[in-house]
């Protein structure tokens, strides 16, 4: 009995000691806790961090709430420090506390996207872990800032330009297929334009070719926004694009220019359609097409310009002289000089088929000079004289003091 009471004296006194030792850790972890809140009161976001830290080491047993709490100081932190090497310390802290959190199964997918931006403003980013984050976060749909869907592109642009060999193409599909997905959440959530922007630079780096981006085309036509606006700006981003990476033969520019027709059927739309046409040398289709436009038009400046858009398909692609002229004489304001000169140009390559005889022939040259002095175009003038009737050849004629062109309805002097 005595043993026996001996031994039930130890274990009492080992059980006292382990309550008191446990007595002593909890009472330390809720000082801690007691420090956290008072911090919190006054907004000392990086004294509440220090003791957050201490009790998390101290508690040995932080929960999800717990875990969630610290780390929204610890933002807070980084958010009011001023001094940026301080900053970059806790951002490296914050980024420590979303790991271990991690570890003991606490990770909130909703802040994937929070995550990677610091794990790239750290004082090592680690770009990978930092993609496969923003991936999450967008298969999640997290919701997205400017400055996280920027970091998350320019992330992936930085890892394309380190990587090798089958890797960098890897990536390079990425940047393409992602190009048209973020554009497309850009148009859709009202990002900043900076923003796209900012994307579009670092894609120009990397994609050089047309080729390059037409396979990813009908992905994003396919889910373009719903909203007339931010469908039209969305359609007009990517013309341009394959404007730049020339393009505009291809079949895919082609449809965004009937997308923007059926989306909003304004001038330029239609004079869109009718570029697009020229470039594909559908050049009779083209001007029925600037005709529409021209009915459309609703200023004297724009008329003008369609005009001379006429013209030039009239003269220089389909030889139309006689229709090329009628149409410069039409034209006024800024573009008459050029029309002008198109028109003395059309004379004189007609100055073969006008008139019953050489003589008459010749004389076309008169007008075609005279059109050219209006047009500002002295040389040109100079060079049509040339092929004026000669002295002798007037003398032959009678002499005459005017010539009528039956072809232009005009009359020349004879010089």
């Amino acid at each position: 009995m005595k043993k026996f009471g001996l031994g039930l004296v130890a274990v009492f006194m080992v059980s006292l000691a382990f309550g008191q030792q446990d007595s002593l850790q909890d009472r330390e972890c809720k000082r801690m806790q007691l420090f956290v809140g008072q911090e919190l009161k006054v907004k000392d976001y990086a004294r509440a961090t220090m003791y957050y830290l201490k009790g998390e080491t101290i508690c040995n047993n932080y929960d999800a709430k717990k875990y969630k709490n610290m780390i929204q100081t610890m933002r807070n932190t980084v958010a009011t420090e001023k001094d940026k090497v301080n900053k970059k310390l806790y951002i490296d802290t914050l980024i420590a506390a979303y790991d271990r959190a991690e570890q003991k199964g606490f990770f909130n997918v909703a802040e994937a996207s929070i995550r990677g931006l610091y794990i790239l403003q750290s004082s090592v980013p680690n770009r990978e872990k930092a993609d496969s984050l923003f991936t999450v976060a967008f298969a999640a749909n997290n919701t997205f800032k400017d400055a996280q869907l920027s970091y998350y592109y320019y992330n992936l642009y930085t890892m394309y330009t380190k990587a090798k060999d089958d890797l960098k193409q890897v990536y390079k599909k990425r940047i393409i297929s992602d190009y048209f997905r973020l554009s497309r959440k850009i148009e859709n959530e009202g990002f900043k334009a900076r923003t796209q922007e900012s994307m579009t630079n670092y894609f120009n780096n990397v994609v050089r070719t047309c080729e390059d981006i037409l396979p990813d085309l009908n992905g994003f036509m396919s889910d373009l926004p719903q909203d007339k606006a931010k469908k039209k700006k969305a359609v007009n981003n990517f013309l341009n694009l394959l404007k730049d990476k020339q393009c505009t033969e291809s079949d895919e520019y082609a449809m965004l220019i009937d997308t923007i027709i059926s989306i909003d059927n304004t001038v330029d739309a239609v004079l869109a359609k009718a570029d697009l046409l020229k470039v594909k040398k559908k050049y009779k289709a083209s001007l029925e097409v600037l005709r529409t436009a021209l009915e459309m038009a609703d200023n004297d400046t724009l008329k003008g310009d369609i005009k001379l858009g006429i013209l030039e398909i009239q003269y220089t692609n389909l030889s139309s002289y006689k229709s090329a002229y009628n149409t410069a004489m039409s034209i006024n304001g800024s573009n008459r000089s050029k029309a002008l000169m198109v028109a003395s140009n059309c004379v004189a390559k007609l100055a073969n088929t006008c008139g019953s005889s050489t003589f008459d022939r010749k004389c076309n040259y008169y007008y075609a000079a005279q059109l050219a002095t209006k047009a500002g175009e002295s040389n040109l003038a100079a060079k049509y004289r040339e092929s004026c009737p000669t002295s002798d050849e007037i003398f032959s004629n009678n002499s005459p003091a005017q010539v009528t062109l039956s072809c232009w309805g005009v009359t020349v002097d004879i010089k």
